[in-house]
């Protein structure tokens, strides 16, 4: 769970603590941003139908 949640046109902008990663964000699968105990991952429309 993210702690705030953003729905843009072409995805979603996540910005949540380091804890909460998910495996595509510790991977590198998404693109993120790291700014020590909080990141912002973005989540493309292609990024999410990708990786259902």
């Amino acid at each position: 769970m993210s702690w705030i949640s953003i729905r843009t046109a072409r995805g979603v902008i996540k910005i949540k603590p380091r804890w909460q990663m998910r495996w595509a964000e510790r991977t590198g699968k998404v693109r993120v941003i790291d700014l020590g105990l909080v990141i912002i991952a973005w989540w493309s429309d292609d990024d999410l139908a990708r990786l259902q």
